[in-house]
């Protein structure tokens, strides 16, 4: 009698599970369109060079910004500089809304958006002046909306690329 229970509440289990996952699915196509609304948000800002509203997408001022230098990039560095320097540049969100503004907008491709309705992730490949790589936002849903709760990128320098180095299609 008790494996017969046992079986069933397993089954009961599997079976919720699938009930709410079902269920969840509007609530995660609803995030991915939020989140892209979020990222065209945030370009509209930048090409209005609005640091203030660019601050507003962030769950606070000191979201850690981090880039991490491609092989050849670092390579160019260190030897231009004569010295390693650090493989990776951290800042925060209030720093970067203030330089962002500053630039001209990137040239983007590959947009990707992933989530599971409460975190999520929008991903793209960035062009610019400066060089090109990959931007990745960690995101959270708050009672103010998504957030950007982290950043990370790749840096790939035009005269690395140049030298060999990497390059994006």
């Amino acid at each position: 009698m008790i494996k017969i229970f046992a079986a069933f509440a397993v089954a009961a289990v599997f079976s919720a599970s699938a009930e709410l996952s079902a269920a969840h699915v509007p609530s995660v196509e609803k995030s991915v369109i939020e989140l892209h609304q979020l990222f065209d948000q945030y370009q509209h800002a930048v090409a209005a060079k609005n640091s203030k509203e660019l601050l507003g997408y962030f769950l606070n001022e000191t979201v850690p910004f981090v880039g991490a230098f491609a092989p050849a990039s670092y390579d160019l560095i260190s030897s231009t500089n004569k010295q390693q320097v650090p493989r990776t540049l951290s800042s925060n969100a209030k720093e970067d809304a203030d330089s962002e503004i500053k630039l001209p907008p990137d040239q983007i491709k590959n947009l990707s958006i992933q989530t599971d309705g409460e975190v999520g992730t929008v991903s793209w490949d960035y062009y610019a002046k400066i060089g090109h790589g990959r931007i990745i936002w960690s995101t959270v849903l708050t009672n103010d909306g998504w957030k950007i709760a982290s950043v990370t990128y790749s840096i790939n320098m035009p005269a690395a690329a140049k030298k060999g180095g990497s390059q994006m299609n």
